[in-house]
């Protein structure tokens, strides 16, 4: 298993971009007898991994067991840097939705030896990451066959917790993203809900303890 950092050049972001990510090899271990086995020269299966709020791209490599398991599962993991933009196409310009389900996608295909196929090719993410992996799993869904959220915020006008009115720096930053101070306004792009009511949906897992925002037909 090898890993990578570095950049690339988004148009879609119009700016470098860092990444991580991580590719299979032909060998676990050096000291692992049994090299036969591993050896994998793609197309590879891969994942698109996405950190949450005020993370970067090597949050996961840090503080997870991700290399271990992609060894395991022999699967490529490519990780972006998302800032604090959750994932989706800003009015600035920032177009970090298309980033996501499009450009990254297809530069990563070039750089690396990984599968074109939709079966293949899955979205997750934890906390605004989750919600990024939804939104754009949902979006992208001739892209992606699989999305994973772990302990998402979830953006929609349904949301029976969250008081976007309310004057904090998370809330400061959502309004700027959605451009109100109502989740009444959101673009249906954003919404969640709504998306999921769109159909065609990929295979969907999601961790998270409010039985409320469990996405449902």
């Amino acid at each position: 298993m090898a890993t990578f950092t570095g950049t690339m050049q988004s148009k879609e972001l119009m700016r470098k971009v860092s990444f991580s990510a991580i590719i299979p090899s032909s060998t676990k271990s050096i000291y692992d007898p049994r090299i036969d086995e591993y050896k994998n020269e793609g197309p590879f299966r891969t994942l698109y991994l996405l950190h949450g709020w005020d993370g970067n791209h090597e949050d996961w490599i840090q503080n997870t067991r991700i290399v271990e398991l992609a060894t395991k599962h022999s699967i490529a993991v490519i990780m972006p840097s998302g800032e604090n933009s959750f994932y989706v196409d800003h009015n600035n310009g920032d177009f970090y939705g298309r980033f996501i389900g499009q450009e990254l996608v297809n530069e990563t295909r070039h750089l690396f030896n990984l599968s074109t196929k939709r079966e293949d090719t899955w979205i997750a993410g934890l906390s605004m990451g989750g919600y990024g992996a939804l939104r754009n799993g949902l979006i992208y869904n001739e892209t992606f066959s699989k999305i994973t959220a772990f302990s998402s915020r979830i953006l929609t006008k349904k949301d029976v917790i969250h008081d976007l009115s309310k004057e904090d720096r998370m809330n400061r930053h959502l309004q700027y993203i959605t451009g109100s101070k109502s989740y009444q306004d959101l673009n249906p792009d954003m919404d969640i809900y709504e998306l999921v009511l769109r159909g065609n949906i990929p295979e969907l897992f999601y961790c998270m303890r409010d039985r409320r925002f469990y996405l449902r037909r």
